[in-house]
């Protein structure tokens, strides 16, 4: 076959086969939303190691009873624990979302789904210690009537504590579910978008291989 064939041959094939993948600019898509929730998470890492040691000082700054320090710290301590344990798992989380390239589906996948494992684990953090939370509200709340104890009524402070309680409990579960919501859920919306886009994106790829297999025994039938 001579250089005139092969040109010949060359432009006889159909450009209908050539196909080119939009996986890698959806891919690349993700790194956008993926930069953002880099910079809210490690804010946020900051402001929470911030918040950890500012607890430190509490009793001080509200007059909490000197006889209640043991018992102050010693839930100072187990929160301490708590939150080290979540900022390591949240500082991995961090560092996978870091070093993510954007090169398969399979990894945004993992991503997407640690991010909601995420979300929930923060939501569990955050709602463990609330009662931490409130045992350092009853220690306030004891040391400002402290000088009171014999003039108030037993009864009537045990039931304006405990709507008191509930009170700040409702307010802190709506206050953790809105930040969640606010600053993370419309990353995982982005990212489940873009997923949705490949998995189309997939089967019109599928689809296009078995019409064009198709073709190829029709047309080596033919022959």
């Amino acid at each position: 076959m001579n250089l005139d064939e092969l040109k010949t041959a060359w432009n006889s094939e159909s450009t209908n086969d050539v196909r080119i993948p939009a996986k890698i600019k959806q891919l690349g898509q993700a790194k956008h939303p993926l930069d953002k929730l880099k910079r809210k998470m490690k804010s946020e890492f900051y402001l929470q190691s911030f918040c950890i040691l500012f607890v430190a000082f509490i009793p001080k700054l509200l007059n909490i009873d000197p006889s209640l320090y043991v018992l102050y710290y010693a839930f100072y301590a187990l929160s301490l624990a708590i939150s080290a344990y979540y900022l390591n798992l949240f500082r991995l989380f961090y560092n996978k979302i870091n070093h993510y390239t954007a090169d398969t589906k399979d990894s945004l996948l993992e991503i997407y789904y640690e991010l909601k494992i995420n979300i929930e684990r923060y939501h569990a953090f955050s709602f463990l210690l609330l009662p931490i939370a409130l045992v350092t509200l009853g220690m306030y709340r004891y040391s400002m009537r402290l000088p009171l104890t014999e003039f108030t009524d037993p009864d009537q402070s045990v039931i304006s504590f405990t709507i008191l309680t509930l009170t700040v409990s409702i307010i802190t579960i709506l206050i953790v579910l809105a930040w969640t919501r606010y600053f993370y859920s419309p990353y995982l919306l982005q990212l489940k978008k873009i997923l949705d886009e490949l998995k189309e994106e997939e089967l019109k790829e599928n689809e296009f291989n078995i019409n064009n297999s198709n073709e190829n025994i029709q047309r080596d039938g033919s022959q």
